[in-house]
């Protein structure tokens, strides 16, 4: 049975990711981070011991350490990783006209936990993730992470995060792709957000459901392709990104 350990899975697209996973016959290691969700408990006692809710901050070394090690009480390998964990809180619109200033600790926040956190979860699953059979990473990064095409003039952090992720992939797939390793770097589109009791959080008619993203997310992230030397970002319509 194929083991694949998910980072942000308390809510919207990283529980969707793992409801998906258990349909296909995955064990699945759901990284849980927020404390007012009870939405991966309800899909962990539905799942009949194929998910496992593991606590995991990956803006922190010593908790992804730790994760690791729960793990590996729980099984001797992984065969995906997928990083989905981020961070959007604090002003989304600072700018550089003096009317807000930058603030420098959530910037490091935002780069901890998007591109640094994700950098080291793969570094300290690896023991891991080498004794599974797929060797399959998969990263979901965003439609601003894009340089060239770039058009905000705002919410630094997240963008530069989310373009840092980026590079982080391209350097891991140098490093782990002559290893057999195989990379899936994923847009998901602008979703609703989902709330404690489940409902949805309809802001805008352009909004698409985790559950949809999901869906082609995990088709495209178990499927084998006939380039599985090729890295490139792909969105959840099918296209391929800039990056």
């Amino acid at each position: 049975m194929p083991n694949v350990l998910i980072t942000g899975a308390d809510r919207g697209l990283g529980l969707a990711l793992a409801r998906e996973y258990l349909g296909l016959g995955y064990t699945v290691f759901a990284g849980r981070y927020l404390r007012d969700y009870a939405l991966l408990d309800a899909l962990a006692r539905e799942a009949g011991g194929r998910l496992h809710p593991i606590e995991l901050d990956v803006e922190s070394r010593v908790s992804i350490q730790e994760a690791a090690r729960q793990v590996s009480s729980l099984t001797d390998h992984l065969d995906a990783l997928v990083s989905n964990a981020a961070y959007m809180g604090g002003p989304e619109n600072a700018r550089i006209r003096g009317e807000e200033p930058i603030d420098e600790e959530l910037m490091l926040k935002s780069v901890r936990v998007n591109a640094l956190g994700a950098l080291q979860c793969v570094e300290l699953f690896l023991p891991l993730l080498d004794k599974g059979s797929q060797k399959r990473l998969c990263f979901i990064s965003s439609e601003v992470s894009s340089v060239s095409l770039m058009q905000r003039d705002g919410d630094f952090r997240y963008c530069m995060s989310k373009t840092a992720l980026n590079i982080a992939v391209r350097m891991l797939h140098n490093t782990l792709a002559p290893r057999g390793y195989s990379f899936r770097l994923y847009q998901p589109g602008w979703m609703r957000r989902q709330m404690p009791d489940g409902s949805l959080l309809n802001r805008d008619d352009r909004q698409i459901n985790a559950d949809d993203s999901a869906r082609e997310a995990v088709r495209r992230f178990t499927d084998s392709r006939p380039d599985e030397a090729r890295l490139e970002l792909v969105d959840y319509l099918g296209s391929i990104w800039p990056y």
